[in-house]
């Protein structure tokens, strides 16, 4: 969703919070002026679809380098909260992920400072772990409009301390939206038992979300 079509959900389905939903109420009946704050208006763009690529001109984080790692971040994002590195103090963040205790024979490299990240997990240490090279569009179509999950549960298959691979302090969760991946993943579920579980979830989410499109769709693949 286009973030004025999300701004349109959230009013729509009062997921506000109980002021800004009376607030809203009130105001979508009223003339709007400088007494009645938050009337929304959208403003449609030309000639945008939902299949339209947007390339960002600027890196939106020194650890978000370029396209590609702008579409792998929600895959490999969740490398933050475990112990892993997720490349911080590498030439590609968010591509590069691993820990010392991984198998040697996977790629080795060294987290160090730089610029985009004066300090990090697993500084000056010798990891091994995966690196993904790609072109931008060449990763996005590999994706299918879809999060990798086999990049984490390899990852968490791999090592050899499971009680360690997430932080403490549950970053992970909050990365994911609850613990209930967190338990899959430590419980061996397969990516595809995950996808399944999340079927219910996504039918009443896409019921909502096309109530609120301003823009033609594109197809959505299967979960």
């Amino acid at each position: 969703m286009t973030i004025g079509e999300y701004a349109m959900m959230l009013a729509g389905e009062k997921w506000l919070s109980q002021k800004a939903n009376e607030i809203h109420a009130y105001n979508i009946t009223t003339e709007p002026s400088v007494d009645t704050p938050f009337h929304m208006q959208v403003i449609k763009c030309k000639n945008y679809t939902h299949d339209t690529k947007y390339k960002l001109p600027v890196a939106p984080s020194p650890n978000l380098k370029d396209m590609g790692a702008i579409y792998l971040y929600p895959s490999t994002c969740f490398f933050e909260g475990t112990v892993l590195s997720e490349g911080r103090g590498t030439a590609m963040p968010f591509r590069i992920f691993g820990h010392p205790d991984l198998p040697k024979h996977l790629y080795r490299f060294t987290p160090r400072a730089n610029a985009g990240a004066k300090t990090g997990k697993l500084f000056n240490q010798t990891c091994y772990g995966w690196r993904i090279d790609g072109q931008a569009d060449e990763l996005l179509a590999s994706l299918q409009h879809k999060i990798n999950l086999s990049y984490i549960i390899e990852a968490y298959t791999l090592f050899p301390d499971k009680e360690k691979f997430f932080l403490p302090n549950l970053f992970f969760d909050k990365l994911a939206g609850n613990n209930l991946l967190r338990k899959q993943i430590s419980e061996g579920s397969t990516e595809d038992e995950i996808r399944d579980s999340w079927k219910p979830g996504l039918l009443t989410f896409m019921n909502i979300r096309k109530k609120y499109l301003l823009y033609p769709d594109f197809t959505i693949s299967k979960p």
